[in-house]
This record gives C-alpha cells, structure tokens and sequence, in this order.
C-alpha cells in the first residue's frame, strides 16, 4: 500500500510511478518503475528512470540532497551543463536562444527548467508544469492556428496576451521584441527585462521579477537590522537561520561556514544524525516546525515504544504529535495515517460547508459564487455541480488543483469558458461541464487537459465552435456533442484530438460544413452527422480523417463525399446511387419504356374512343376514363426519366433539393391520383358487368348521367387523397419526397410521420377493390358456364375462352396490386424485405396496369383488332388492285367494307339493316326493341361460345324486318330470331316476291354462313 521515504514518511502506491517523486529526500515512489533503454532515456545512479530530456535542466532529478545541493555536489544529471544553464551562486538562469525557461505558476521559481530545443513539441511535457506554457504548449498540428496569436520562430503558437509581459514564452525571446518599454516609479526597483517591482522585493530571497535579476547582484544592497548576507549571492537572511541546519541561501552560505566541530550536546539535549543539538523534550515529538527538532527529522526514528504527554498524539508505531497536527489533513505519523483517521475533513476553511472524504470534496448544491480559493491541493474528485461560480469562473480558479482526477461543475450558469482555466489540471480525468449556459466554446478552452479522458458538455445549448476549442485534449477517446444547437463551426475546431475515435455532432443546427472542418483527428473512426439541417457542404470536408469507417448522417448523398468509409448510413434508397436517381439500368431503361408505353397506349385508347362512336356510351365512357387515369401514371414515370437523365452523374449533390421540389410533390401527386383513379374506375367496370350479366332483369345498368356523376365524384376523392399530403400539415412532413421517385408507399419497417395515412390509401382501399374486382369475375364465370346453352362439341374450348379473359383481368390487378399489400403487410409485421424489391416494385409493379390497361380493356379486343385487320386487309387489296388495275370489287368485300364502319359484336340486326338502308334508300326497318352491348363487353362475353356465338343473357325479343324494294325484293319477308343460341339474320336464297326458303345466314362478324353449318344438329338447334 506504501513506500517508505528516506525520512520515514510514506507515499500511497497510488502515486508510485507516476512521473512525479513524492520522496524529496531519494524519490523511493519512482524508482525501478520501468526498463531505462530508450534513446530519450536516462537512468540515475539510484535506479530512477528520467528523460533525457532533463539532463543539464537546472533541477536535479537524480535524488537531490539539500545540503549537498547547497554545497555544489555534483548530481548526476546535472553535470557539465554550462552550454544550458548559467549557475550564479545557486539561482540557476536558462540561457536565452538556446533553452526554454520553463516556469511553475505559484510555485516557488527555484524549480525553473530549462528545456533544450530538440525536446520542444515532442509530444512530452518535460517542463513537469502541468501543461502552463509548457514545451508542449501551442505545438503546431499542421495546420497555421486561427485566431489571436502569436507564432514563435520554434513553431509554437501562442496567445497573444503572453506579447509583452516581460517574460521570454517563445524560444528566441520574439515575443518580446518591439515592446514599449515601462517608467518604473519611485519606490519601484527596474528589472532586466524591464518589469517593475517594489523596491523592498530586492535580495529578499523571493524571486518577484521574471528573470529573478531582482536577486542578483546584491552585494552593495543593505540588509535591514537582523539580517545577514549571503556570501556569494548577497541575498538577506535572518540570523536566526544562520547555521540552523536548514539552507536558506541559494548558495548554501548560510550552512557552509558553519563550526565544524562536532557539537558536544549537554545532557538535556538530543543529539541528531547530522550532529545537530536539540533540546531532549523535543526526542520523539513532531510540533510541526521543521526548525523544532533535528532538520534531517532523525528525533522521531525509533520512537514506537516511546510514552507519549497527555495533551500529544501517540502514533502507532511512531512519535508523538502535537495536537495540532491531528486532523490537519496532513499525514504526520510515518506508516500510518491514524492522525487523519476519523477527522472531519475540513477541506475549506472559507466555505467549511464543504464535505470532504479522503482526498474527495464535495461542495454540491451549496449556492456557492466562487470556488473556495483554500481548497486542500491534494484533493482529487472535486464535486461542485448544482452551484453559480458563473461570474468568477477565471483562468486562475483552479490552478492549484494540479492533482485533480474528477472535476463536476454540472449546473452552474457557466456561460464560457476562460481560455487556458484549466492549464494545470494535466492529470484530470474527467470534466463535467452539463447543463450550463456554455454558447461558444473559444480558442484553448481545454488546454491543460492532457490526459482528459471522459468530457460531458450536454445541455448547454452550444452555438459556435471556434478554431483549437479543443486543443489540448490530446487523450480524449469519445466527445458528445449532441442535442447542442451547434450552428458554426470553424475551421480547426478540433484541432488536437490526436487520440479521439468517436465524434457526435447529432441532433444540432449545422447547415453548413467547409473544408478543413475535421481535421486534427486522424484516428477519428466514428462521425454522427444525423439530424441536423445541412444545406451546403463541401467536396472535400471528409478527406481529413482518412481513418474514418463510420459515418451516420441524414441523407445518403453526404455518403458520396466519404466514400472510403466502410460504414456510412443511411444506405442509398432503393432508388438512388451516389451518381444517379436510378442506379440500376434495367430500371433506368425501363423506367422509359413503362412511361412511353403508358403514356402513348392510353392516348391512342382516348382517342379512338372519341373518334368512333360507340353503341354502349357508358361502357365507352368508363375506359375513357381508365385510360386518362392511366396516361397520368405515364407522365409520372415520363418526369422521373427526366430528372434521372437531368442529373445523371451529379444526383446526390441535387438529392434534398429535388425531394423538397414542387415537381417531385407534383408528381407524387400525380402517380397517387393516377393509382386511385384507375382503381376506382376498374371497380366501377366490373360492377357495370356484374350487374348486367348477373342480375339482367331485375337491376337497370348504369346510364350516362348517373355515370358522369360517378366518375365525377371518384375523380374528386382521387384528388382529394392525392392532394390531401401537399397541404402544409405537419403531420405529413415532406410526404411524397420521402424518396428519391417522390413515391409515398408503406412498404419499408420504417414508420415515418403519415405512415398511417399510406397505409389506407395504398393498402386498405386498394385490397378492398381488389376484392371486389376478383370476387367479381369469379361470379360471373360461374353464372355463364351455368347458363351457357352452346354446342357441346364447342362448350370446352368456349370455357377455356372466357376463365382465359377473366384470369388476365384478374391478374393483371393483382399482380399490379398484391405485391404492394403483401410487402405492406409485410412492413407492418416488421419484417425487413431487401430494399432492391423496392426499386422493382415500384418501377414496375405499380404502373403494370396503366401499361397493360390499354391492351387489355381495348387495343387487344375485336371491336379495335376487327377494322384493323380488315384495313389492313382492304389496304393490300387495294395495293393489288392498283398494281392489276382490276376495280372489281364482289359482294363480300363490299359486305365486309361496311361492316368494318360499324360497332363490331353489336347484334347484327341493330347494325347491318341501317347500312343498307343507307345505301338502297328505301329500306326500312322497325328497330324497336333492339337492345346492343358494347364491343368490349360483348368480345368478353363472345369467349363464352366460339367465335360464331354470342351469349345471349338479356331478355328475348323478337324482331320483324319487312323489305320493301322495287329494285331488290318486294315481298320478301326477313326474320331475326335472338335466343340463346347464335345471334343470325336470316335471308332469302333467291329474290321473288312471295316468301322465300332460308338456307344462308350472316353471324355477328359480317360472315355469309351457310345454314348446314348451322344446323348440323337438329336435337340441338331447336332455338336457332
């Protein structure tokens, strides 16, 4: 637990070699510590283990002995040091230009060093000054320092204070060069650097100028009464320290010319190991006056058997104490510390409220303005949080705690921090600086703190780092710097963090970062960057720490900057890459072609519908309205095509800019109307079919107006839902800019502001009318195979047809559907899918039906696949014909001409009759009761039989043609019969004037049957 000095005291191990002897008298604490090997090594004679640096620096480190010191004994390190140093009788002078004079603040100046140029910013404080304009102080860290400066010509910086102050700080004295020089007033005595100092200061033994000239020079100085000169140095001493075993002369002159007869002590005395006479009560007793009993302490060797007064303190295995030694928060009886056990540790006598434990203070929660300026300097946790020290916090305020390990000033309105407060507190371990009012953090702010390990600044509110705010902190591992409101911070900032790891900046108003912000930290691993507002950052702001593998920030696009860091979150969307909005290419050719197609497809469908008119308006007018819908989802994907082309290359410098666009809400806007509307309009389709073909004579299909409205109405809830995000809400917060392609599903674990709202726009309507769709069709094949009445031979394949037809409805919807509710599901359940599928899924998968929509509903359907084929039929006809110049043209391809101008699969005699009689002139035909279904519809439900077949599900009707022509037939009578077998119109064989045998029929699709094919079975075709 000890180690016993040479005197008998005892040093806790806890200071064993810890660079610093606690021994004065053969530095037991520090001896055989370490291996003395090294080149900037050297080792004692005794064992000890010094720097070569200090060698030949005026202090002699190799176990000092005062009298033998004083008498010019040669010690081992300090010998031959003329070139370093000049000795004038005992005060040592560091030579200018070739040594450093280092200086320890309140201490006394005899413990100067003098540092040699080499050992100047080699990482080591050789001064042993706690950091105090150290060798170390204001090292340059490559960089040139910002701020209020100086830099000397050995490439230290420092603070411009230090110019003129009649001290040498850098090296060759530049600091003060070109000064002012200072009148010195009577009574005052002129320095050799031009300081001024009261003239009763002169040879007192104390050195009150800074180049201690004060106490040189003093032979013709007169000694006040009492008083006697040094020999050599001239100092004054009083004559009762004359010979008193006790060197007061810095050269020892006042021990040297002593009598050196070995005194003869008389019986009531006791004589010492140094032949010193002391008075016999003093055997034994320590009275806390070094001059009271033997100087070398040898009166209180071998005292553990030795009864002690009744008013004195028996140590355990030692002397006796005077009283006032006990509980003097000094230790005093060797090998114990029985004197301090059970004492109330009054750690100040200015603020006695202070609790104190061993070498711990606490002054928590007393209210206190200042910190006690009479604190025990042994003290190292020091616990003052919850107090107002605000106003006298200074540079000074600590600067004789050099032994401090723990150091709590939580809650103290402390607004700043005084450069250089804590310069002699290198032994600090951690700072806790919470909760204060700390808005700048200046230049130095930490210098000193060199072994700093733990830092806590939260809660205070920080606004602006200045350049070298954290010099000094050379041992610091982690700094926090979240939850601030860090706005500004300058270059250099961070400069001396030579062993930080770990950086959070998070949570803070950074919008801007520069170049040269991170430098100073080349073993920075970890950088926090996340939410903050960063606007503006340069190209080249990560480069600094090159060591960097963890980089957290808001977006992805700051991970472009840094791209040799391993980690760097968050991870490009599913969308994005460092270059491109699209990253990959099949998304990025596609994107084109989903958005072509689209768009183009639908276009063609809105305008065909338009041109020709259309028997079922209201079938018309619903894919009318599917097809715009859909145009809108190709324009979207038409923009986002756009602006990947746009910034191809240069995206992640352009990625906030556009997410917070108005062109990216607009065309989120447009894809979540485009979604609804299609769907809304699809679920309206399958219901018109339902209700005709399930319920044909008991529910009225939809007519015009009512359509309108409704079509009215689901374009308003289309943009209702669609526009409802771009209102200044905050619960939407930026919805459809989210991502890269301005797309608001829920199909990610995350669950940001609004999700709630995507989730039932995306998820429950489009599942409900997916169902509605599906269930839909399901019916309706069930209910036509139920009353299909066709030919057997022909009922399988007219099955497969029409489960074909339905099945593509289906799936196209479900394909385009389902896998965004189940990936929906899926994120709710919190199941994490690869964030690739989200790229295909949204480039494909959700514009699927505004691509296949056109196909389905119309390009690929007989009444548009029906002209065209006979177009281009009649277009090679016409081409031969002109080639062969043969203008004759047969009854069929007249027949087949004018019904290419018709409503294909209406019911013929609601189509064919007011042809012809368009071009006989005077046929007439009673058309009442006829009752025609759409092109679309019916080449759905012509699938049900084969292509000569139509399903007949509305209500019979019977219908009676009579031609009336001179010119053709006068008596013919024509008869159509609509059952549930084929649609035909019957016609005569030959052109007489009374009724005619019928032996040829023409079907729906403008074909001249024979009757035979007709009625091949007559058990089967009673109804045809």
């Amino acid at each position: 637990m000890f180690v016993v000095c040479g005197d008998g005291s005892k040093v806790h191990r806890y200071y064993w070699c810890d660079g610093w002897p606690d021994c004065p008298d053969n530095h037991a604490d520090e001896l055989n510590c370490q291996n003395c090997t090294g080149v900037d090594e050297f080792l004692c004679p005794n064992g000890r283990c010094i720097r070569r640096a200090n060698v030949c620096d005026s202090q002699c480190d190799c176990v000092p002995n005062p009298l033998e010191s004083a008498l010019h004994q040669p010690c081992a390190d300090e010998t031959d040091c003329d070139t370093y140093y000049t000795n004038i009788y005992g005060i040592h002078l560091c030579n200018p230009s070739l040594t450093l004079n280092c200086i320890e603040p309140n201490q006394n100046r005899d413990k100067d060093r003098c540092i040699h140029p080499e050992f100047i910013c080699d990482q080591t404080n050789d001064c042993q000054n706690g950091n105090y304009l150290s060798d170390e102080f204001g090292c340059p860290n490559g960089m040139d320092v910002i701020g209020e400066s100086i830099v000397c010509a050995d490439n230290r910086s420092l603070p411009r204070a230090l110019r003129c102050d009649f001290k040498w700080d850098c090296l060759d004295g530049s600091d003060e060069q070109n000064c002012e020089p200072r009148v010195c007033t009577e009574g005052e005595y002129r320095c050799r650097n031009g300081q001024c100092v009261n003239l009763t200061q002169r040879c007192d033994l104390q050195f009150d100028c800074w180049d201690k000239s004060d106490e040189l020079d003093c032979d013709n100085e007169p000694c006040l009464e009492g008083k006697r000169k040094c020999f050599n140095g001239g100092q004054c001493v009083a004559e009762s320290l004359w010979c008193d075993f006790i060197v007061d002369c810095p050269d020892g002159s006042d021990e040297s010319n002593c009598d050196l007869t070995l005194p003869v002590c008389g019986p009531n005395q006791f004589q010492c190991n140094n032949s010193q006479c002391i008075d016999a009560s003093l055997r034994c007793y320590n009275s806390g006056n070094p001059r009271y009993g033997c100087a070398d302490g040898s009166h209180l060797i071998g005292c553990k058997n030795w009864t002690c007064p009744p008013d004195t303190f028996k140590c355990r295995n030692g002397p006796c104490l005077n009283q006032s030694l006990v509980c003097d928060e000094n230790i005093d009886c060797p090998g114990t510390w029985v004197d301090e056990d059970g004492c109330l540790f009054a750690c100040s006598n200015v603020e006695p409220r202070c609790e104190c434990h061993d070498i711990h203070i606490n002054c928590t929660n007393l209210s206190l303005d200042c910190v006690p300026p009479d604190i025990e300097e042994e003290i190292t946790w020091f616990h003052l949080a919850d107090n107002l020290i605000n106003s006298t916090f200074s540079e000074d305020s600590f600067v004789h705690l050099d032994r401090l390990l723990y150091l709590d000033l939580r809650n103290n309105s402390i607004s700043g921090i005084p450069p250089l407060a804590f310069r002699n507190l290198w032994r600090l371990l951690t700072l806790n600086l919470q909760h204060n009012c700390i808005k700048i953090l200046s230049n130095s702010s930490f210098y000193g703190l060199t072994n700093l390990s733990n830092l806590h600044l939260q809660g205070n509110g920080i606004r602006m780092l200045e350049a070298m705010a954290f010099y000094g902190l050379s041992s610091l591992i982690l700094l926090d710097l979240s939850w601030q409101r860090i706005n500004n911070i300058s270059q250099g900032a961070f400069v001396g963090l030579r062993s930080l790891v770990g950086l959070d900046l998070s949570h803070n108003e950074i919008s801007y970062l520069v170049d040269g912000t991170f430098i100073g930290m080349p073993h920075l691993l970890s950088l926090d960057l996340s939410s903050n507002a960063i606007k503006v950052i340069s190209s080249n702001v990560f480069r600094s720490v090159a060591s960097l593998n963890k980089l957290v920030t808001d977006e992805f696009r700051f991970c472009c900057l840094a791209r040799h860091v391993e980690v760097c979150l968050p991870l490009p969307d599913e969308f994005s890459s460092c270059e491109d909005l699209m990253s990959n290419l099949v998304l990025r050719i596609c994107v084109w072609v989903l958005g072509v197609l689209a768009t183009l497809g639908n276009i063609l469908v809105i305008g065909w519908r338009m041109r020709f008119k259309h028997t079922n308006q209201v079938h018309s007018f619903l894919i009318t309205n599917l097809a715009i819908g859909d145009m809108f989802m190709g324009s979207y994907l038409l923009i986002i095509a756009g602006v990947d082309a746009r910034y191809r290359g240069v995206y992640f410098i352009h990625d906030l800019a556009w997410r917070s666009s108005e062109l990216c809400n607009l065309a989120g806007f447009i894809s979540t109307f485009s979604s609804e509307l299609s769907v809304f309009t699809l679920t309206v389709i399958t219901l018109d079919r339902f209700l005709v073909i399930i319920f044909p004579f008991r529910v009225r299909r939809l007519e015009m107006p009512k359509t309108r409205l409704l079509m009215a109405l689901g374009w308003l809830a289309a943009a209702i839902l669609s526009g409802l995000p771009l209102l200044h809400i905050d619960y939407f917060q930026n919805f459809y800019g989210r991502s890269g392609v301005c797309l608001a599903l829920h199909i990610t674990p995350e669950k940001p502001s609004g999700w709630e709202y995507s989730v039932f726009v995306f998820l429950f309507l489009n599942l409900i009318s997916f169902s509605i769709i599906a269930l839909g069709y399901l019916w309706m094949y069930v209910v036509a195979r139920t009353t299909q009445q066709a030919v057997q031979k022909e009922q399988r394949a007219s099955d497969n047809a029409m489960a074909r037809r339905m099945t593509l409805i289906v799936a196209t919807d479900a394909a385009c559907w389902m896998p965004i509710i189940l990936l929906g599901v899926l994120s709710l359940g919190g199941i994490t899918v690869p964030s690739q599928v989200f790229a295909w899924v949204a480039v494909f998968v959700l514009p699927l039906n505004a691509a296949v929509n056109p196909v389905l509903y119309t390009i690929s359907t007989a009444p548009f696949l029906g002209p065209a084929r006979r177009g281009l039929r009649t277009f090679k006809r016409s081409c031969k014909l002109s080639l062969t110049t043969d203008q004759r043209r047969t009854y069929s391809s007249t027949l087949g001409s004018t019904f290419a101008n018709n409503c294909s699969h209406c019911d013929v005699d609601c189509n064919l009759y007011p042809q012809l009689e368009q071009t006989n002139g005077k046929l007439q035909e009673d058309r009442e009761g006829c009752h025609c279904i759409d092109g679309d519809e019916v080449d759905m439900e012509r699938d049900v039989k084969h292509e000569a077949n139509l399903l007949a599900l509305t209500k019979r009707r019977m219908t009676t043609h009579r031609w009336r022509s001179s010119s053709y037939c006068n008596t013919t009578n024509v008869t159509q019969r609509s059952t549930p077998g084929p649609t035909v119109l019957w016609q005569s064989g030959s052109c007489r004037r009374t009724n005619a045998s019928i032996d040829t029929a023409v079907s729906a699709h403008g074909e001249i049957i024979p009757l035979r094919r007709l009625h091949s079975d007559s058990r089967s075709n009673g109804n045809k």
